[in-house]
């Protein structure tokens, strides 16, 4: 398969283009997979944009008629997914391909999708356990978020319409930019982005101890500056025409995304992707993964910063 230049200028970040030119959508013919096609669908996609399905077949040491038979059926499941898709939506311009890989789900499909240059990686969330896309989303948990080179979307309940109703978490750093780039870019006909800042409390537990009485003006003063912040961070998008419901949260921040999110109705769950190592990740874990094993919407992962340069 021909190997792409990574499409910066498209990506979910700074100079992005509007609508997607390259998404990989993984694949092992379930419902589930099928609500993740559909998913991708009804994404912003450009004119002549390309869909990649992709599906992965175990490596085992099996040879014969019983590998030869396993791998037919799957290629036929392909070519028929990629037929119906074209036939369903022929009026629309762009490409659907299909790509048989073998291979461990997690390490085939992030290969499949640095040589596609994939803007976008999309995965069901599966329900049936041990099903192909089942053992995936236990990849999942176990690092896989950490592993797919570009921006991944985890897909539940088949899709109704385009995105209308995003939450996206912030931090307010240059990553959260990039957050709420992408909720704009992926979800263009929402009328309003909520945006949730979960901001830090925790010398809140130093007052308990050394000034009780200082308690409740800390939590006070906290949030009116954490709702400052917010504003101020949401400015240039707003005078761009932007509408957003800015929410501020105290405590533990995956809690307060799977609430708020419940709370806003979200159909979309926008967050970035940070690595914690060592005792960090143990006392409290990626907040990603945390988002995509327990949220009933759509998950949005944002791909990895960039490292930073060293000087030359």
């Amino acid at each position: 398969m021909m190997t792409h230049e990574p499409n910066t200028s498209q990506g979910f970040g700074p100079g992005e283009a509007v609508g997607l030119s390259r998404v990989l959508v993984a694949t092992d013919f379930s419902p589930h997979s099928a609500c993740a096609l559909m998913r991708t669908l009804q994404l912003p996609l450009r004119d002549g944009a390309e869909i990649l399905l992709v599906h992965a077949l175990p490596v085992e040491a099996v040879t014969g008629g019983r590998h030869d038979e396993e791998e037919a059926l799957a290629r036929h499941a392909l070519e028929e997914a990629v037929h119906h898709t074209q036939k369903r939506h022929a009026q629309v311009s762009y490409e659907v391909r299909g790509l048989l890989v073998r291979g461990r789900p997690i390490e085939a499909i992030t290969q499949a999708a640095r040589d596609f240059g994939a803007e976008l990686v999309v995965i069901g969330r599966p329900r049936i356990p041990g099903s192909l896309l089942a053992r995936i989303r236990e990849r999942i948990d176990g690092g896989y978020v950490t592993h797919i080179p570009t921006a991944l979307l985890v897909v539940g309940l088949p899709p109704v319409s385009s995105y209308q109703r995003p939450l996206v978490a912030v931090d307010l750093t240059e990553a959260s930019q990039q957050a709420v780039k992408a909720a704009l870019r992926l979800c263009p006909n929402a009328s309003r982005v909520a945006v949730l800042h979960d901001y830090d409390t925790s010398y809140e537990l130093v007052l308990h101890q050394a000034a009780p009485s200082r308690v409740m003006e800390y939590q006070r003063e906290a949030r009116k500056q954490a709702c400052a912040e917010l504003h101020r961070f949401l400015t240039p998008y707003r005078e761009a025409g932007v509408h957003f419901d800015e929410l501020v949260r105290s405590g533990e921040t995956s809690t307060s995304i799977l609430e708020l999110a419940q709370e806003e109705h979200a159909d979309l769950v926008v967050v970035g992707r940070h690595t914690r190592l060592g005792l960090s990740r143990l006392v409290r874990p990626h907040v990603a993964q945390q988002i995509i094993k327990e949220s009933t919407c759509d998950v949005l992962i944002l791909e990895r910063e960039a490292p930073p340069r060293e000087a030359s």
